[in-house]
């Protein structure tokens, strides 16, 4: 293990996959071609490829009572992920993800265990997060939660990198403590009141964010890459082409590759081309924690 210390709080889910040609209209039966099941939740997710990469990993959420619960934290060990501090409350937050032929998806959440964490649980871990170098949140936990999580942290050295997905309205006060901000261009429209289908709308978008921070925002673009906005600088990473199988998760597996990356001081940019490897490995499989790749897979991957 890397002696970096990632603490990541967040969502678990278990997740149903079906995998068909299309998405129904109003009051249509459309026949799924085949349906698996999978470990998932952003916060799961992304805490699984941190320690896939060797990093040294905790899990903070809640589960159900239930053998849903079990198996996501049993995923989790295998990846090498620490979970004694994931509760076990109520029922299993449940994901049902319908995966198109081109490998996107659209997705429905049942929010479950998750939204039962309380300002208890995260005062237990207080101490934990004190010895922690980076701090992983996104927003499948009650924001009344993550803002007391960032508010008792205030006085921290942690880096703070938050994936505000699903998209809600953060406080000025939030956004100014962040170090990173990791957004896909729906979150970033949403944030910014503007519409993205274009490089110069992101840019525009990204611009408007970044006045409003202290740290540095990344905007994911899918197949076309992604843009970095730190100090006066703009980055564009092009997109690495593969034939996409089954997306969901990958930009989990961008996030959690990037605070890899940071925990090996990289530069931005070298940091965006090696989390963009991770997850263009990540949709030529399919699955998600499964099939999130391994350092050597990474290093060793070809254009």
């Amino acid at each position: 293990m890397l002696s970096n210390k990632v603490i990541v709080i967040g969502s678990l889910n278990y997740d149903i996959n079906i995998h068909q040609e299309r998405m129904p209209k109003k009051g249509e039966v459309v026949t799924g071609i085949s349906c698996t099941e999978s470990s998932g939740g952003k916060g799961s997710n992304q805490a699984a490829i941190c320690a896939k990469l060797g990093l040294d990993t905790t899990m903070v959420g809640c589960v159900g009572t239930d053998s849903f619960g079990n198996i996501l934290k049993t995923s989790l060990k295998k990846a090498g992920v620490n979970t004694k501090y994931i509760k076990e409350k109520g029922s299993t937050g449940l994901g049902i993800v319908h995966v198109m032929p081109d490998g996107d998806y659209y997705s429905t959440l049942v929010k479950g265990a998750n939204y039962l964490i309380n300002k208890k649980d995260i005062d237990d871990i207080l101490p934990l997060l004190r010895q922690s170098n980076y701090l992983l949140l996104q927003q499948e936990i009650p924001e009344e939660i993550l803002t007391y999580i960032i508010e008792k942290i205030e006085n921290e050295k942690i880096s703070v990198i938050l994936n505000n997905a699903p998209a809600k309205k953060i406080s000025s006060n939030i956004l100014k403590r962040l170090d990173y901000l990791i957004v896909n261009e729906t979150e970033a429209s949403f944030m910014s009141n503007t519409t993205i289908t274009t490089i110069d709308e992101a840019i525009y978008a990204g611009k408007i964010l970044k006045s409003q921070m202290n740290g540095n925002l990344i905007i994911t673009l899918g197949e076309n890459g992604s843009i970095a906005f730190y100090n006066d600088c703009i980055f564009k990473c092009n997109p690495i082409k593969v034939k996409a199988i089954d997306a969901s998760g990958a930009g989990d597996c961008y996030i959690g590759s990037f605070v890899y990356c940071l925990s090996q001081k990289m530069s931005i940019p070298d940091a965006m081309q090696f989390a963009s490897k991770a997850s263009a490995l990540a949709v030529s499989k399919n699955g998600v924690q499964e099939a999130f790749p391994t350092l050597d897979d990474i290093l060793n991957f070809s254009m």
